[in-house]
């Protein structure tokens, strides 16, 4: 290899984890963020860049440009979907990647990701570049090729229709909001639909890209979304999703449902869960499965039993057959 592609590589392997968490952004899935910024190198790797002064900036706009075109093909494969599409979730790793550092930095909640499928491409672009990855209107118009105005316009605009659709406008106080997760953990292992009952506000969204998932209002209806989705579980544990607590669901091993939870302090001072959204489709689960899944654990296992100085002995109940 000659020193100038070497010099590209570290170049490009310097920024990749934020194209990736931009890409993740824009598009709401992982699979789509990698095959993108894939693209983007190769891009990067035949272009003459002898000429290009700053590379990260290059990088971004080519990232963010193939990003658009690509999320305007999928939005029209989305919207066909009978059951409904949901955004894929990214759990927080104990030892992050550079692209789960990278995702931090940029945080967003799970409930406004679900929301920025609503925005046009463009308008999309503008508002994660501005909020999430601190670009001025100046940066975003270069890489949009419109004006700053046009791009302080685009960013208002797409505020504006997510505080109309309920956009959480800050993070519920952590120690109250995992409370309540554990609760719900334990009522959905348990089957216990009424303790279910008990944790939702009147009115909650309840959305699952599931076939047997409804968005009607009617606790009944709600009721059963939420029952249905834990019997296909035999175990559940809490996990970190953007940031919050959630909720796996297992089964022999393998993460089934990745449950995000919104909750909210209500007039009365009491704290109810007022969303829930759970991603079960096996494709979206992937990512979730190479962090969780039985592969993922019984390689940790190994490792720590190669460096144990004590043999270790599973319980019963634990959720993977380490000896399958």
């Amino acid at each position: 290899m000659t020193e100038q592609a070497i010099d590209k590589a570290s170049r490009f392997e310097a920024v990749r984890a934020r194209l990736v968490a931009l890409a993740y952004r824009m598009l709401g899935s992982r699979a789509e963020a990698e095959d993108v910024v894939q693209d983007v190198w190769l891009k990067w790797h035949l272009a003459d860049t002898r000429e290009v002064r700053a590379p990260a900036a290059w990088l971004t706009t080519i990232t963010t440009r193939a990003a658009i075109d690509r999320l305007r093909h999928v939005q029209r494969e989305r919207a066909s979907q009978a059951a409904g599409w949901l955004p894929e979730p990214w759990l927080d790793e104990v030892a992050p990647s550079a692209e789960d550092l990278a995702l931090r930095a940029a945080e967003m909640s799970y409930g406004v990701m679900l929301l920025l499928e609503r925005l046009k491409p463009d308008e999309r672009a503008a508002f994660v570049l501005h909020e999430a990855f601190d670009c001025d209107y100046a940066e975003i118009a270069k890489i949009l090729d419109r004006t700053p105005a046009g791009c302080r316009q685009m960013v208002h605009r797409a505020k504006a229709r997510l505080q109309r659709e309920g956009a959480p406008l800050e993070r519920p106080d952590p120690a109250a909001h995992a409370r309540v997760v554990e609760r719900l953990r334990t009522a959905l292992e348990a089957q216990d639909r009424v303790g279910l009952l008990r944790l939702f506000s009147d009115a909650p969204e309840v959305v699952s890209d599931a076939p047997v998932c409804t968005q009607e209002r009617a606790p009944v209806v709600w009721g059963d979304t939420v029952t249905a989705l834990a019997q296909q579980a035999s175990h559940a544990e809490t996990v970190s999703v953007e940031g919050a607590m959630g909720i796996a669901l297992l089964f022999e091993g393998e993460v089934v449902g990745v449950i995000d939870v919104s909750t909210r302090i209500l007039a009365d001072g009491s704290v109810k869960i007022v969303a829930l959204r759970a991603v079960t489709r096996a494709a979206r689960l992937q990512a979730v499965n190479r962090v969780l899944g039985r592969a993922a654990i019984v390689k940790l296992l190994a490792r720590i039993q190669h460096h144990a100085a004590v043999s270790i002995t599973m319980r019963s109940d634990f959720p993977v057959n380490v000896d399958a």
